[in-house]
């Protein structure tokens, strides 16, 4: 059961990348790519990032 979750989740994860990127100014093929190959920890990364034409002040 837990192998299967792991699967659907990491499926899930490559449309969301691609979403989450367009949304960040990134590039979304890239980032499908990134979510194939490490799955769910991609959006993850992406929500770190930020965007990418305004990042976050460092204050």
């Amino acid at each position: 059961m837990g192998f299967w979750l792991f699967v659907i989740i990491s499926i899930a994860s490559i449309p969301l990348a691609g979403a989450m990127a367009r949304e960040r100014n990134r590039s979304s093929k890239r980032w499908v790519g990134i979510a194939v190959a490490v799955g769910p920890l991609a959006p993850l990364v992406l929500l770190i990032l930020g965007d990418a034409t305004n990042p976050a002040s460092a204050s």
